[in-house]
């Protein structure tokens, strides 16, 4: 009996230690529709799987993807235009090198990356 509670115990260790969503946060300015990601959009229009897909196929394991508003006034509807938002990702911190690649960059201090306003 001691050694299936051990087993189980091993287990539900090894299952907590692959959900930890710490990891390194970083985000990046969100356009119109020239994102990295927008090929990636199946016709649900769910960002979250459209990013992690990008990510992934751009071999980055993603612990989370999340959308934060920065600014709700008008925007320009150019492709190139931000949208007022950031996408913000927590990504493994092997994976930093790689996403900085992609145009992410590394939230330092709870500080996320605002463009500055024109």
């Amino acid at each position: 009996m001691k050694r299936i509670i051990l087993i189980l115990s091993v287990f539900l260790f090894a299952i907590a230690a692959c959900n930890d969503e710490k990891g390194i946060e970083m985000d990046i300015v969100e356009t119109g529709c020239m994102n990295g990601w927008d090929e990636f959009y199946e016709g649900s229009g769910d960002y979250k799987q459209a990013v992690t897909a990008y990510l992934e196929d751009n071999n980055i394991a993603v612990y989370s993807v999340r959308k934060i508003n920065y600014y709700s006034g008008p925007v320009c509807l150019a492709c190139s235009c931000p949208t007022g938002n950031l996408i913000a990702i927590r990504v493994a911190e092997n994976d930093v090198d790689k996403a900085e690649q992609l145009g992410f960059h590394l939230v330092v201090n709870n500080r996320n990356n605002i463009p500055p306003e024109d």
